[in-house]
């Protein structure tokens, strides 16, 4: 999902958490917009306790087909090219009691180290405070809260969460979710999700989920899978 655990990495841990999506961004009369983002990284390190320090980045495809070939020189046209490199760290802030939730505080940078078509113009910057509830022994709910400056505008987007989490059976698990992004200057991208996770070992486990958009300026449709390991086992 995209809601963000507060759970730290355990001191000493890597993770590596691997996968890849597409959508269908928008779909006009003449004319399609997709996106592939194949392969997305997170890589996860527990450094003390209470810290944990994370490294992301993305290989992103993004085609315009026509169904007009007049309007373009060929019938697509891809850009592609690597989303910019972002460092981060995950802080832990308290542990769930009574009405309070489990929560983490999470702070990154968006370095415009890779020279291509989403090269950022400047540096970008990201906060989430990401919180969860256990609600008995089978059940949990996660919400995010935060805002993010993209690198390329001064205006900042206002980011949240909130998801619901099932334990099916031991190994297998399943989500909801209701996410999106609040634009300073312009409209809400307001999306749902939903998924399985299932537990192939004792530190690897794959997900899938597909989710479509609410609000108009959301994507039509999504998909996306993954695969995550821990070391050491």
């Amino acid at each position: 999902d995209q809601s963000e655990s507060p759970v730290l990495m355990p001191k000493g841990f890597f993770q590596a958490e691997l996968g890849g999506s597409t959508e269908r961004v928008a779909k006009f009369s003449t004319y399609t917009i997709n996106q592939l983002t194949a392969p997305a990284i997170l890589l996860r390190y527990g450094l003390s306790r209470n810290i944990e320090l994370r490294l992301s980045a993305e290989y992103i495809i993004t085609r315009l087909s026509s169904s007009v070939p007049t309007i373009l020189s060929e019938s697509s046209s891809d850009v592609k090219g690597v989303s910019p490199l972002t460092l981060g760290t995950k802080i832990f802030l308290a542990r769930e009691k009574g009405a309070l939730p489990d929560m983490a505080l999470i702070l990154s940078l968006s370095l415009p180290v890779f020279d291509n078509s989403y090269k950022s113009e400047y540096v970008g910057s990201e906060f989430r405070f990401a919180m969860a509830h256990t609600l008995g022994d089978r059940f949990s709910l996660s919400y995010n809260l935060g805002g993010a400056w993209d690198g390329n505008q001064p205006n900042a987007t206002g980011l949240y969460t909130l998801a619901f989490g099932a334990s099916i059976v031991s190994r297998l698990g399943v989500f909801a979710e209701v996410y999106g992004s609040l634009p300073q200057k312009s409209e809400p991208d307001h999306r749902f999700d939903a998924g399985f996770t299932y537990l192939i070992a004792k530190n690897v486990q794959a997900d899938v989920a597909g989710g479509f958009g609410i609000s108009e300026n959301a994507p039509d449709y999504f998909i996306g899978a993954g695969l995550s390991f821990r070391l050491p086992k």
